[in-house]
């Protein structure tokens, strides 16, 4: 039995540790020299080997399979209520406005269905003074950040004499 294949073997596990630490294009290219490595190293493993591997990826993907076709019930889903929605480590809550609309006249087709035109019965109260952050300054009103200048009266003084 021929331990030729070990080679190979050694050079793709260090390449895909490698493929692990890189970024960019040399990430690539370890992972090229990887996968033919791989094949090399599958090529030239023995038949005892190969046939391990066959029958491991055979009873890998049977198991898979069986655990998949299970149906999913409702109770294994989140509750829309349960759900915790987090943005940039902010934590929020979902609230959507319910709009009133009205619909008219059908304008065309898309995908084989009507678009219609909606109205707004009335329209969503919204609030204008929002509680705004810049760059971690409370920020009320936008005119608050235009700089006041005071109008100053200029007066031509020559310090030279000249003109």
């Amino acid at each position: 039995m021929s331990l030729l294949f070990i080679i190979p073997l050694g050079i793709f596990l260090v390449t895909a540790y490698l493929f692990k630490q890189l970024a960019n294009e040399m990430a690539y290219i370890a992972a090229a020299i990887a996968l033919v490595s791989l094949v090399v190293t599958l090529c030239l493993a023995p038949w005892q080997i190969q046939l391990l591997l066959l029958i491991l990826v055979i009873f890998s993907n049977h198991r898979r399979s069986s655990s998949s076709s299970q149906p999913v019930t409702e109770s294994s889903l989140p509750d829309e209520d349960n759900v915790k929605l987090v943005y940039r480590g902010v934590n929020y809550d979902l609230s959507s406005a319910q709009v009133d609309v009205t619909e008219d006249e059908v304008i065309g087709k898309y995908r084989g269905q009507a678009l219609r035109v909606h109205h707004l019965v009335k329209p969503p109260a919204t609030s204008t003074l929002l509680p705004l952050k810049y760059r971690g300054v409370s920020v009320s009103d936008h005119k608050s950040l235009i700089p006041v200048v005071k109008e100053q009266k200029l007066t031509h003084q020559n310090s030279n004499g000249i003109g």
